[in-house]
């Protein structure tokens, strides 16, 4: 193990219209652990939730994703990869250090739910970092929605 708290730390999102909210929880994931294994949401499973008329599509939000962490890693702590399922894959995960999730309730909910699954499955249970979301001037949680819906936040103030 190198220098930080985890070994291996993972993520899941869809990472539409990549913005500070995921930049944020990115950044934490790079300070707390040596490798960041992060699951991108499939286009499949995007055409399953309400609410997701004009995301990106998978291959345009994999290459953003890709292009914001090349830059803060130099390419090389950091792993995507496609799910399709909201476990991702966690629940089965061998070298699972850490669980790095929003504060978002039913975020926090599906990481304890995924812990009993690993368990259920002989696995270590992991750590749960919950980060609290970045917010706007006006108190609500930054997001992909309100962008979507034409909400502008260049030269806004975010609350950390």
């Amino acid at each position: 193990m190198g220098d930080l708290p985890y070994r291996k730390i993972v993520f899941a999102g869809t990472f539409d219209r990549l913005h500070e909210g995921h930049k944020h929880l990115l950044r934490t994931a790079l300070k707390l652990g040596d490798k960041v294994t992060i699951g991108l949401t499939s286009d499949e499973m995007v055409s399953r939730r309400k609410g997701t008329k004009n995301i990106k599509d998978f291959s345009k939000r994999w290459s953003d994703l890709e292009e914001f962490l090349k830059i803060e890693t130099n390419g090389d702590r950091f792993e995507l990869f496609e799910i399709t399922t909201v476990e991702g894959g966690a629940d089965t995960m061998l070298d699972l250090d850490a669980l790095l999730v929003s504060d978002e309730i039913s975020v926090v909910e599906n990481a304890f739910r995924i812990n009993d699954l690993r368990e259920q499955n002989g696995l270590r249970r992991f750590h749960i970092i919950i980060v609290p979301r970045v917010r706007t001037d006006d108190g609500r949680p930054l997001s992909s929605s309100r962008i979507r819906k034409g909400e502008h936040f260049e030269g806004k103030k975010f609350i950390y």
